[in-house]
């Protein structure tokens, strides 16, 4: 990139003390609005933007938190969707001449139509267990580049730091 007021990806892990890597992750998922992305995918900062040891960090921590909280009311979701299914089950032994109920009949069913599934197709279930897999994993990155760019603050001074 051609643009002398345009910091590398590099230059700016030098300059803020957070590895390179932790940084990429970070404009992938874009928590630098201010980011420039150059032909080649390369990520480039505006001189007067390079984010600081501090902002960084609590972006980190903010994502992790923001990842934890969407994996937290996934499983929510599972639990009010297993009790639906352990209620049919007691209604079953209680009750044997009655219908089977709709939750237990339906719990790992693939219907073609079911509406409430996120992902058409699968039942309602299935799409959370997704979910919070996917979740989990960006926790996992998360919590990762967290402890990764802590560790970095040995090794980089900042003036701004906590």
């Amino acid at each position: 990139m051609s643009d002398p007021s345009l910091v590398k990806l590099s230059e700016v892990a030098q300059l803020c003390g957070i590895p390179a890597d932790v940084l990429k992750l970070m404009a992938a998922d874009d928590l630098f609005p201010q980011a420039v992305r150059g032909r080649a995918g390369h990520v480039y900062f505006p001189e007067q933007e390079v984010p600081t040891w501090a902002a960084c960090v609590n972006l980190l921590r903010e994502q992790r938190d923001r990842h934890l909280r969407r994996a937290a009311a996934a499983l929510r979701r599972m639990e009010t969707e297993l009790e639906a299914v352990r209620n049919d089950i007691n209604e079953a032994r209680e009750h044997p001449r009655d219908t089977l109920g709709i939750d237990m009949m339906s719990f790992g069913h693939w219907p073609h139509d079911r509406v409430a599934s996120s992902i058409r197709g699968q039942p309602l279930i299935t799409s959370v267990l997704e979910q919070f897999t996917t979740e989990r994993m960006s926790i996992i990155r998360y919590h990762d580049a967290y402890l990764d760019a802590l560790a970095s603050e040995s090794r980089h001074a900042a003036p701004d730091t906590p």
